[in-house]
């Protein structure tokens, strides 16, 4: 038997590596990251204690934006439907007594309708400035022919230019035969500089458009210009500061709220664009729109929102009663006045579901539906109406003092839109259409 002899050596030494001691030095060192940290901790929770209050802050603000929106619209509906009945009423009285009035009466009438329609445009620029700087007023892109734009615009304040004895030129360039914009925004725009031009230029001056196409920039300028008072340099920067009016030997003859370039230049702007001014005094001013603009936009004209309030020929002989569903009284009085004088009897409806019993019941030829109704407003109330086979073909009138409702009323199913104050002419011209004797 082989035995084995194991040979134990012994066991070596293990060499163990101590740690050196902290110094003082390192010691003060880690007190200062740790207090530097416990710093940055508290910094942090100080920031963000600022942040939740910094939110806290802004939906506060958002709230109070809100509650301001709803009191303007409801401020803005408040005083135009008033001011509605009493345009009205002055219109009608007007009519009345046309041939009794002495000429220094029918100045106090014009005079009344004018302060009335400078009230309304005040009313007007304050709600939509006032949306333009919430972010709530939307453009509706079309494509808008120049040419009849320009024609329009100027009918507005033809009579005016004509009273002071005013030149009117208007120059296009061919290729800018169309542009795609908001047809109703870049009219207001174009009426507000035409107005201003009309305002502050002498008797016997002038004043004219000129549309310039430059294709190189993909811009289309329409310049308004007038040799009027002119503007001091040292004032070009506070033309378009809301509430701000230029002094000048012709700003004490002409009344205004210091709204309408202010609101002319953001919607501008919303569009893309700009206005820029040059003048000089006692020689003129020139207001330049800058749009955007292709030259292939003018080869074709899309469909515009006008065609909804086209008037289409009566399909069947409609009954000569018109039923006005209203819950103001001075609106009621002066609407139902003014109805009485064509000859078509009325009747009224001061909620919306007694609009609808009345509908049914009396089936009117024509209904003039003011959109805030008690109980049942006046949309859904077209609404119930259209769903109703007899009613289909119904011409319903949607009257409002509310701006930007058109495509409420057209999706309800409304005939027609007549904004507070009423345009009694555009009034008159559905009465011929639907009542008009065979």
């Amino acid at each position: 038997m082989e035995l084995t002899i194991l040979k134990i050596y012994p066991r070596s030494k293990v060499q163990k590596t101590q740690m050196p001691a902290l110094t003082s030095t390192t010691a003060t060192t880690l007190e200062q990251l740790q207090h530097q940290l416990e710093s940055l901790h508290a910094q942090l929770a100080q920031q963000q204690q600022r942040l939740a209050e910094l939110e806290a802050i802004n939906r506060n603000l958002e709230d109070a934006a809100r509650v301001k929106d709803d009191l303007l619209a409801t401020i803005g509906h408040e005083l135009r439907t008033p001011l509605n009945a009493m345009l009205s009423l002055v219109h009608i009285l007007e009519e009345q007594l046309e041939s009794a009035l002495t000429e220094r009466q029918r100045e106090s009438f014009r005079v009344i309708e004018s302060s009335g329609q400078h009230l309304l445009e005040l009313i007007n620029d304050i709600l939509d400035l006032s949306k333009l700087q919430a972010g709530k007023i939307r453009l509706k892109i079309e494509t808008v022919e120049v040419e009849p734009l320009c024609a329009e615009t100027l009918t507005i304040i033809r009579q005016l230019a004509e009273q002071k004895g005013l030149r009117i030129t208007v120059q296009r360039d061919e290729r800018v035969n169309a542009i795609q914009t908001d047809r109703l925004r870049i009219k207001q725009i174009l009426v507000n500089l035409l107005s201003n031009a009309v305002k502050f230029t002498p008797e016997g001056g002038a004043i004219g458009i000129e549309i310039i196409g430059l294709p190189e920039r993909e811009q289309a300028r329409f310049i308004v210009w007038d040799t009027g008072v002119g503007i001091a340099e040292q004032d070009l920067p506070l033309l378009f500061k809301p509430f701000v009016q230029i002094e000048n030997e012709l700003s004490q003859q002409n009344t205004g709220s210091g709204l309408g370039l202010a609101l002319s230049q953001r919607l501008a702007r919303q569009h893309g664009g700009d206005i820029l001014v040059e003048s000089k005094p006692g020689v003129g001013s020139r207001f330049i729109l800058e749009l955007p603009w292709r030259p292939s936009e003018g080869s074709t004209m899309a469909a515009t929102v006008a065609e909804e309030t086209s008037i289409q020929a009566p399909a069947v002989q409609r009954r000569r009663l018109i039923l006005l569903a209203e819950d103001n009284e001075a609106n009621i009085y002066a609407l139902s006045e003014y109805l009485s004088m064509y000859g078509v009897p009325v009747i009224v409806a001061r909620t919306g579901p007694e609009a609808l019993e009345l509908a049914m019941k009396e089936r009117p030829g024509l209904i003039l539906m003011d959109i805030n109704l008690p109980r049942l407003d006046g949309l859904e109330v077209i609404r119930r109406l259209r769903a109703i086979e007899q009613f289909i073909d119904l011409p319903i009138v949607v009257i409002t003092a509310l701006s930007g409702d058109n495509e409420r009323v057209r999706q309800a199913g409304a005939s027609h839109l007549l904004n507070k104050p009423i345009d009694l002419a555009e009034l008159d011209r559905l009465l011929d259409h639907y009542f008009a004797q065979p």
